[in-house]
């Protein structure tokens, strides 16, 4: 029933508007704003009494309906895309902006993916940029004139909503091997909030397993928001993994142009034959792309100078490569496959000879981006160079320019492979007492010298996202210089933080 209120406006408006002919345009628009208020007022129920009670707010229950597992899939699974690269495969989510977010470990060094959407196949999209601090890379923009018919995109939502014990899903293409992919989902609960403050990235721990494939997927709350990029497990044994939160994914979105991030895959087509002078603690590292129609790869390197050097073959995310058998190679009932794969590291590693002699290696690899690394044992720096059957592209060492590091200073470095080793130089008085703390989403390790002797090493002390991160307590027994070098064990290309304190300040800063 309409209120009295609501019919002595419409009785007052009609009367304003009756003086002129009853087909007059003040009229028509005197009905219009009727028919209007009139549809306005249909909805308010005012209380049939003038008293009016002092009232509390009170928060009203929700007469609808939270949507249920599977109308959250059917809702977000659209929006989840399969990601492929010729070193692996992994998830990543369409945003509105045309552009896919995934995480950097999945699409690599590699300057485009192949898609899988809900719509059909993309065969080529450009990675437009990566961010190794944040694990994170964006894709696109996405050909939508190729795919026939629209894709529904997702926006980021509020992780704050979603509280401890709150139900949250995980939807992405965990360990996909069939040729028409389709994602996942899996469920648990939001267990805690993990904040990483030496890193400045926070992490939404839950229990919603994350498999290999589902890195780049995307996290849900209990009514389809999206609250995260899935990205880092590792914590099997336990069964939970981290997920980073949509603000803090949103933050580094927004600071990425187009081939940024905070270590740059190299661009152009490289050369035969590179060169670099490096000092002894370190080395010089390139990418080579090795394809399915050309597995074999030969590289040769020397030092001009005459120094010892010698060369490595990695992947570019720092693992030992698999050895490429062709089909009449192995035989894979009879051969002993496990002595095989004991003797691989040695294939991809050469130091044989101990003097100005070049080292050389020739395998056979898997298609993929692969690292070459060459150094030299001298502690003065030395010119290193290396040529190999396929272009070589040099990766930018980032070290901090300078690198002094004093105390109660903090610095951002970056680990771009397996063989990179940056170095500092730590001044100290005699009786100081520091704390040197390294922390990254790599396993990071370091070793303080003084005068080319070691005095103090640390690798996995308890601190940091994982608990790997570095830390060393050391009492300077003499003035003078202490030379720092750090470096990471695995997931690469990575970057680390790294602080020098006095070991009596209250708070550690990691």
């Amino acid at each position: 029933m309409r209120s009295s209120l609501a019919a002595g406006a419409v009785m007052a408006l009609l009367a304003s508007g009756c003086s002129g002919g009853s087909d007059s345009a003040e009229l028509q628009v005197l009905r219009e704003k009727v028919e209007a208020l009139e549809a306005e007022m249909s909805t308010v129920a005012l209380a049939p009494t003038t008293t009016v009670a002092p009232t509390t707010t009170t928060a009203v229950p929700s007469t609808l309906a939270a949507p249920t597992p599977a109308e959250v899939f059917a809702a977000v699974s659209p929006s989840v895309v399969f990601i492929e690269v010729p070193d692996g495969t992994g998830s990543g989510v369409l945003l509105s902006s045309g552009y896919v977010v995934t995480n950097a470990h999945i699409v690599g060094h590699f300057p485009t993916v192949r898609l899988f959407t809900s719509l059909g196949e993309v065969a080529e999209v450009p990675v437009y940029a990566r961010d190794w601090s944040s694990d994170l890379a964006l894709l696109g923009p996405m050909p939508f004139d190729e795919l026939a018919g629209e894709i529904p995109t997702v926006d980021f939502g509020s992780s704050a909503t979603v509280e401890i014990g709150d139900t949250v899903y995980l939807i992405g293409y965990p360990g996909e091997v069939e040729s028409r992919p389709e994602p996942t989902m899996t469920s648990g609960t939001l267990s805690r909030r993990r904040i990483a403050s030496c890193l400045g990235l926070t992490f939404l721990q839950t229990d919603a397993t994350i498999a290999g494939g589902q890195s780049g997927g995307a996290l849900v709350d209990a009514t389809g928001q999206l609250i995260g990029i899935s990205g880092l497990g590792g914590f099997t044994a336990a069964n939970f993994g981290l997920v980073l939160t949509a603000e803090d994914v949103s933050a580094v979105l927004a600071g990425l142009d187009e081939g940024s991030g905070s270590l740059s895959t190299p661009e152009g087509a490289g050369a035969l034959r590179q060169g670099a002078r490096v000092v002894g603690s370190d080395n010089a590292g390139y990418l080579v792309t090795v394809t399915e129609e050309q597995p074999l790869l030969s590289v040769t390197a020397n030092s001009p100078e005459g120094e010892d050097v010698w060369l490595d073959i990695s992947t570019w995310d720092g693992l030992i490569p698999s050895w490429h058998w062709s089909q009449d190679e192995v035989d894979y009932i009879w051969d002993d496959l496990y002595a095989l794969a004991e003797e691989e590291p040695a294939l991809f590693f050469a130091d044989v000879f101990d003097d100005e002699t070049r080292e050389s290696l020739e395998v056979s690899l898997r298609p993929g981006v692969y690292v070459v690394a060459v150094g030299h044992f001298s502690y003065t720096s030395a010119e290193v160079s290396v040529e190999a059957s396929s272009p070589l592209t040099t990766l930018e060492d980032v070290e901090p320019p300078g690198g002094v590091l004093a105390i109660g200073e903090s610095v951002t470095g970056a680990l771009n492979h397996i063989q990179d080793v940056d170095s500092y130089r730590v001044d100290l008085q005699k009786g100081d007492t520091v704390r040197i703390q390294m922390v990254s989403m790599s396993d990071p390790m370091m070793s303080l010298y003084q005068n080319d002797f070691l005095v103090a090493s640390n690798d996995d002390a308890g601190i940091g996202l994982y608990g790997d991160g570095a830390e060393i307590i050391f009492e300077a027994k003499e003035t003078g210089r202490y030379d720092l070098y750090v470096m990471a064990l695995q997931f690469f290309p990575g970057t680390y933080v790294l602080t020098v304190d006095f070991a009596d300040t209250d708070s550690p800063t990691c």
